[in-house]
């Protein structure tokens, strides 16, 4: 075998490797897999505000954006300056947690478990300040930012 084919086949095994890298999303399965464990192991009682990080366990996060299809999607970018798009389909909202400027985990949540907030924040909320709380409302749960 030439050089040229030896390098074309590194070449083309570590750009799958990369490409494979960069595809499998552990993250966002992650803090997902918590919020929906923690959501259904009833760990929060109506009227009781909690901190939304000790709620899910993961601390990894500046901020935390509530995305609502149709309310518009503040300027978020991926880890390589890209803009980010949401994952949320029809039906469902999230909760985007971003980590030094930039999306580290979009959890999407269906409205029929856990209902967005009333009122959507339009700026991203301080980790410190994500107190939440769940009430149950005529639509069923709902979510509630209250410690901004």
């Amino acid at each position: 075998m030439t050089r040229t084919k030896s390098a074309l086949i590194v070449f083309i095994v570590l750009a799958g490797a990369l490409v494979t890298a960069l595809s499998i999303d552990y993250t966002d399965t992650y803090v997902a897999d918590r919020f929906h464990k923690a959501l259904e192991s009833d760990r929060f009682q109506p009227g009781q505000p909690f901190s939304l990080d000790a709620f899910l366990e993961y601390y990894d996060w500046d901020t935390v954006c509530v995305i609502v299809p149709g309310q518009g999607c503040p300027d978020l970018s991926t880890l390589f300056g890209f803009p980010y798009a949401s994952r949320a389909k029809e039906g469902e909202w999230s909760l985007v947690f971003i980590k030094g400027g930039v999306v580290g985990a979009e959890v999407p949540i269906r409205r029929e478990k856990l209902g967005p907030p009333l009122e959507v924040p339009q700026a991203p909320i301080n980790r410190w300040a994500a107190i939440v709380d769940i009430r149950n409302t005529e639509s069923g749960p709902r979510m509630f930012f209250v410690g901004q």
